[in-house]
């Protein structure tokens, strides 16, 4: 790691998820207060819209429209001309949409919980969900418990998911990409012990292939490699909150991570959302990139 310094860049915030750097600023959206946010490494903050049934995911297409997921309502909404267009509508075939990852060609990739969380059901096991630029609907994957933080590596080939509650261990999950989208090829990237509380959320990956990771439970950001070696942690004091959720590499040579922390629990958050948080930055030695090669 370049530095251990940590400073803070925004406070005053709900609930923060998907953490993404486009076009010189960090975009997230705040599920508490519904909102879309963008910030500038300097701090200069913009509200981008609102959205009514909660925003979570974020992605850009091509041209940089915005998609985003809308969580209660489980749509897949567009932003166009500042103009909310719904996508899809997922209606029953999904359960608490959340995270998302769109790649070069608006293919977007969606993490579900696949249960009622904080209606206190146990965890069960879920898939994906694929919107193709087409419009065509599929799901994806097999077996995964509370898929949750997701990203595409540099070179657009595979994708990462973390399964953030699994029994016995939770981990970091890889699918192979195929050239039309489609998944394939599920296999294990990191295994964690949930004896030691590691509860992998929100991810983002680096220019090397590795995942930084918001180990939310413990109060703590880690940088993983493929076989689960961690090579850096960034530990978070608990005054103030240290829920870790997400992070984001960016700034002008992308070596600035964005991480999004809270003062909330599992239990505060199913209390509509109580939470406030933050969001800090700290200097780190690998950039990450701007978004994917667009496949060939």
């Amino acid at each position: 790691m370049e530095s251990s310094k940590r400073n803070i860049l925004l406070t005053g915030l709900g609930y923060l998820e998907a953490a993404r750097w486009y076009d010189g600023a960090l975009w997230f959206s705040d599920i508490k207060n519904k909102t879309v946010n963008r910030v500038s490494p300097t701090g200069e903050h913009t509200i981008v819209t609102t959205v009514e049934a909660r925003p979570s995911g974020l992605g850009f297409e091509q041209d940089g429209t915005p998609q985003i997921v809308s969580m209660e309502d489980s749509r897949l909404l567009r932003l166009k001309d500042g103009r909310q267009e719904m996508l899809v509508d997922f209606g029953g075939d999904s359960l608490f949409i959340n995270d998302m990852v769109v790649d070069s060609s608006g293919r977007a990739y969606i993490s579900q919980f696949g249960y009622d969380l904080f209606g206190g059901e146990s965890p069960k096991q879920t898939r994906l969900l694929i919107r193709h630029p087409d419009g065509r609907v599929e799901q994806s994957g097999e077996g995964l418990t509370f898929p949750n933080g997701i990203g595409i590596t540099p070179d657009g080939r595979t994708l990462i998911v973390a399964e953030s509650f699994g029994v016995p261990c939770t981990k970091l999950t890889a699918f192979d990409i195929r050239t039309d989208g489609s998944l394939c090829n599920q296999r294990v990237f990191a295994e964690f012990d949930t004896a030691e509380k590691v509860v992998p959320d929100g991810i983002c990956i680096d220019s090397e292939g590795a995942v930084w990771v918001g180990i939310c439970r413990r109060g703590e950001f880690w940088r993983v490699l493929e076989g689960g070696e961690v090579t850096d942690v960034i530990s978070i004091p608990p005054e103030g909150g240290n829920y870790c959720v997400d992070c984001a590499l960016g700034g002008e040579d992308m070596q600035t991570l964005f991480m999004l922390i809270a003062d909330t629990n599992v239990e505060r958050l199913g209390n509509n959302w109580d939470s406030s948080a933050r969001i800090e930055t700290v200097r780190v030695s690998v950039p990450g990139f701007v978004r994917p090669a667009v496949r060939s």
